[in-house]
């Protein structure tokens, strides 16, 4: 079965360039980041990248103007990570009318709580804008139950705290979780969350249906000349591939 490999990156100045790159390099979707002054999630590399784009003016307005532009031209499915509050702030009404016109595959919205997830799912069900379910290794396995059989889309699993020693291997208790949301979701349930090396994607290709790099692909973007970013993709899809 092929195994999906999602991308993140942060909705910067190049990010249109950069979508376009990973599309053509081996990305099953795109994650496009919507920066926010107060990041509660996002790790040391990614809350830097955020306000490198707030210094350049970037804001969701901008970043939906843009994918309506070039929506045509973005071969591979496309979705928003973003806080609530930009949603609110913008006008809920108004933001998922902007990203259905712009294109946008799904949002994925890592500050709202199950319970408002499901007032706001009720307002995407005549839109084709997905709302894509998280679930994190702290949830309960009732509510993971819940969540996995009403998911639309995808389901990601957010693999904090689940990496074990210097090897990057996981803890069980990952595999377990894993394996629990698959027997009760009809879609592909991904992994992310520090997720960067070959090794990592080897231990852990076998339990889920893909995977999501941020960080790294935010900091190779960064850091790195465009030859080495496609480098990187590659070898990633690679590791994806390899023995299926």
């Amino acid at each position: 079965m092929h195994k999906l490999f999602i991308p993140y990156i942060m909705g910067n100045q190049n990010f249109i360039e950069n979508v376009k790159l990973l599309s053509e390099n081996g990305a099953d979707y795109i994650e496009i980041g919507i920066p926010f002054s107060d990041p509660i999630a996002d790790g040391a590399v990614i809350l830097k990248a955020g306000q490198a784009a707030l210094e350049e003016g970037m804001n969701a307005k901008l970043i939906l103007e843009r994918l309506k532009l070039e929506q045509h031209a973005i071969k591979t499915p496309y979705l928003l990570m973003t806080y609530y509050n930009i949603i609110e702030s913008f006008g809920v009404k108004a933001f998922i009318d902007e990203a259905e016109a712009a294109g946008v595959y799904g949002l994925i919205i890592p500050d709202l709580p199950y319970e408002l997830g499901v007032i706001f799912k009720e307002k995407l069900k005549h839109t084709s804008v997905k709302l894509i379910s998280l679930i994190a290794m702290t949830t309960s396995n009732e509510r993971v139950k819940t969540i996995a059989s009403e998911a639309e889309g995808f389901i990601y699993t957010v693999t904090m705290n689940a990496v074990t020693g210097q090897d990057d291997t996981f803890h069980q208790d990952l595999y377990n979780k894993l394996s629990l949301i698959k027997q009760n979701s009809d879609v592909p349930v991904v992994s992310g969350f520090g997720i960067k090396s070959p090794e990592q994607i080897e231990a852990i290709k076998p339990y889920c249906d893909g995977i999501v790099i941020g960080s790294e692909i935010v900091r190779r973007f960064t850091d790195d000349t465009r030859e080495e970013v496609i480098a990187y993709l590659k070898n990633i899809r690679k590791s994806l591939d390899d023995n299926l």
